[in-house]
């Protein structure tokens, strides 16, 4: 029998088990005290505990951890075009809901997130007031602006117009000294991660020359500066010119990476530490919903004409063993909060990934992407982030999609929702 000192304690019978590492368990009891796990094993072998123990009875469904958004952008709300990340939306509006997307992404039982770029310095403070309590979200690692070169794929406006820069989606830089007087200023303002906008997006016009926007010399410095503040980088490469790139800098996170090759594979594997971020939902939104709400169709089109290159891309880097993450890009108006676990089911239904392997995306290889350490997995020592999902997600992932199945969240041994009608009892063992 064990006796508790500091925490409470939490069992979870568990119908099946997706422990993040890809495997699947069945009838299995996990328990959890304070913020951490402490066991996981069979039915009936946990050891007794001589404490108040709140019991859930998940018998008939799916216990995973906490999922991890890898790409995620918290103030994106509800836009066509690019040009609408900065206008007309204030950026107080853009706060506001920056904190709604958040609760929004918990209640889908996103435990964790790395948002790879935001409006002014919404990012930091939204993840205050998440520490703090005044709003609800996941455990969050935060970029600022996202960082892009003076004329590159952010520099939206034409140059007869100026809008305030404080207020922008992107802090634009002229060389390398420019560049490492944004990534000091961020680093004091406290971001977690420094994002690059390195390459334009498939929904852009191809521009000629160079893919990717910054010289080597200007990438390599300002990814060095970031590493020497201790912040992590992500970096929006989608080609394979921009993607060497971003490895050959020292980048962490290279994000969308939509048409990696084998060349490129080979280079990432001489820099283990760097993780490819796919995000499909994304793209796979633009084609089927973006014609019935306005979306460009040009746009459209540019992503219909690649889709198959997209889903190769991933398919490629499964087969070859290449550790992956998935994030959402979720906020615009055709891929809205919410539809943070397309990812997931696009990863089983459309590329083929077996059920615990695509979860492994967004738990325990999301979780090395976004430097969440001791998130992303269900074993013991590891942080109690934890999801019962109603059902069986091994033979139906779609049932991720919608909220209404998500019974259970748990955020560091805390249970922050619970569906109406959840057994949970609480009892003490002597």
């Amino acid at each position: 029998m064990v006796s508790g000192d500091a925490g409470h304690w939490v069992l979870i019978r568990a119908g099946t088990l997706i422990d993040g590492e890809g495997n699947v368990a069945h009838h299995v009891e996990v328990l959890v005290h304070g913020e951490k796990i402490v066991h996981v094993g069979p039915a009936g072998s946990a050891p007794r505990v001589a404490d108040e123990v709140t019991r859930i009875d998940a018998s008939q469904d799916t216990l995973m951890p906490g999922l991890i958004d890898a790409h995620l952008h918290l103030t994106y709300s509800g836009h066509l075009g690019m040009q609408q990340l900065e206008w007309p939306r204030s950026l107080e509006l853009a706060a506001v809901s920056a904190g709604a997307n958040a609760t929004k992404a918990l209640r889908f039982g996103y435990t964790g997130g790395l948002d790879v770029g935001c409006r002014g310095k919404i990012g930091v403070a939204t993840k205050a007031a998440i520490a703090e309590g005044t709003i609800e979200g996941p455990t969050l690692r935060v970029s600022g602006q996202i960082i892009s070169p003076v004329g590159g794929p952010l520099d939206l406006w034409p140059s007869s117009m100026r809008l305030d820069p404080a207020t922008r989606l992107a802090a634009l830089v002229s060389g390398v000294e420019d560049a490492r007087r944004v990534i000091r200023e961020q680093a004091k303002d406290g971001v977690d991660n420094i994002k690059f906008q390195i390459s334009g997006s498939t929904v852009q016009s191809k521009r000629r020359g160079r893919a990717s926007f910054f010289s080597d010399e200007e990438l390599r410095a300002a990814v060095g500066q970031a590493h020497d503040l201790g912040l992590s980088t992500a970096a929006h490469a989608e080609g394979p010119e921009a993607i060497s790139a971003a490895i050959r800098a020292g980048v962490d996170t290279v994000q969308h990476a939509s048409f990696i090759d084998d060349p490129t594979i080979e280079l990432l594997s001489a820099h283990p530490d760097a993780r490819l971020v796919f995000t499909l939902g994304v793209y796979d939104d633009i084609i089927h919903i973006g014609p019935s709400i306005g979306y460009p169709s040009e746009g459209s089109q540019r992503v219909r004409d690649v889709w198959e290159r997209m889903v190769a891309a991933v398919r490629l880097a499964y087969e070859r063993g290449v550790p992956f993450a998935v994030g959402s890009d979720a906020g615009g108006a055709v891929h809205p909060h919410g539809r943070y676990a397309r990812e997931i089911v696009l990863l089983v239904r459309v590329c083929g990934i077996p059920v615990e392997r695509a979860v492994r995306a967004a738990t325990s290889h999301a979780a090395r992407a976004a430097w969440l350490g001791g998130a992303g997995v269900i074993g013991a020592d590891h942080d109690a982030d934890l999801v019962v999902v109603a059902g069986d997600l091994v033979r139906r992932v779609e049932l991720l999609e919608d909220d209404a199945n998500i019974r259970v969240v748990m955020k560091k041994g805390r249970i922050v929702r619970r569906i109406s009608g959840s057994e949970i009892v609480t009892t003490t063992i002597a």
